[in-house]
């Protein structure tokens, strides 16, 4: 396993994990404890770590590609069965598994990334028209096997 390409992996889905985690802990204890408005508090616990986040999620879809490129992951995968990460909505209204590979591709390509903590966290890729897909819902929890699978 390539070490360098599989250590930037864990920082970047370390990074994706606090913050998926820690967001409704501190949406509870904003509304607990805090009244009124709090420009800098909202600064400090959602938009900073929210960017922050944001761009791990491209850095890590990157390194997850270079990682799948030098030890062929996918190519493995193919023989097997291809973990899965979430699932692809498709322009057509179908559904499909989404594989790491593509869950790479999507964040890449996408035309913006959300995030959605209604239930398990998800990384919510939102599609360009020009794509066949309209949204890609990565399951933060599945990215955290497949990070715990690979030796650094």
């Amino acid at each position: 396993m390539s070490l360098h390409w599989a250590a930037l992996v864990h920082e970047k889905l370390a990074i994706i994990a606090a913050f998926a985690y820690s967001q409704a802990p501190l949406t509870k204890l904003r509304s607990e404890r805090f009244h009124g408005e709090w420009r800098f508090l909202e600064k400090i616990i959602y938009e900073i770590p929210f960017r922050t986040a944001t761009q791990a999620c491209m850095d890590f879809a990157l390194y997850f590609r270079a990682l799948d490129d030098d030890e062929r992951l996918t190519d493995y995968w193919n023989q097997v069965e291809s973990p899965n990460v979430g699932t692809l909505f498709l322009k057509d209204g179908n559904t499909e598994r989404l594989s790491p590979r593509e869950m790479s591709n999507k964040i890449i390509h996408a035309e913006r990334i959300e995030w959605d903590f209604s239930a398990e966290p998800k990384i919510i890729c939102i599609g360009r028209d020009k794509e066949s897909w309209v949204r890609a819902e990565i399951d933060v929890g599945l990215l955290l096997a497949l990070g715990g699978q690979l030796g650094s």
